[in-house]
């Protein structure tokens, strides 16, 4: 995939990631499959028929969503009792698109500043806003180059 089919992915995902950032953080105090449950108002041995488990089996899962100990397999299996569907998902802390530019300006910044040590050596230093083109070019130069190592 190229530099632009990859940034037009970036930019759909980090569309799509806006409407779930207000899920960040937001979590039932008793975990979402006991509060789904008693809110539709279903016992835990009613969701354990609709699943095909035994009630003893529903009340441990609940506490294992409470420390996190639970399998995605599990979940799906939850969700379907539920009518509901199992969303897995990453949400970025800032986009998608601002974790690749600023990981490509870590890159270029150490590269304009062994430019610039060479340059002033050479006595042929670049101005401060000489400096900001170039960091500007070479981040650029960086996404559309798409380096293999550019999370090393």
């Amino acid at each position: 995939m190229n530099y632009w089919d990859k940034k037009n992915v970036r930019d759909q995902l980090d569309e799509k990631f806006k409407v779930l950032k207000s899920f960040v953080g937001f979590e039932p105090q008793q975990g979402w499959i006991k509060t789904i449950r008693e809110v539709l108002g279903m016992s835990s041995s009613q969701l354990a028929k609709k699943v095909g488990i035994d009630q003893s089996r529903i009340s441990r899962l609940e506490n294992s969503e409470k420390l996190g100990n639970l399998k995605l397999s599990s979940l799906q299996k939850i969700a379907k009792g539920l009518n509901m569907h199992f969303v897995y998902c990453f949400v970025p802390e800032s986009t998608l698109e601002d974790m690749v530019r600023e990981q490509a300006r870590r890159i270029a910044l150490k590269r304009l500043k062994r430019l610039d040590n060479t340059m002033r050596l050479e006595k042929q230093g670049l101005s401060e806003g000489e400096k900001k083109k170039a960091l500007d070019d070479m981040i650029e130069k960086i996404l559309i180059d798409n380096p293999k190592d550019l999370w090393d």
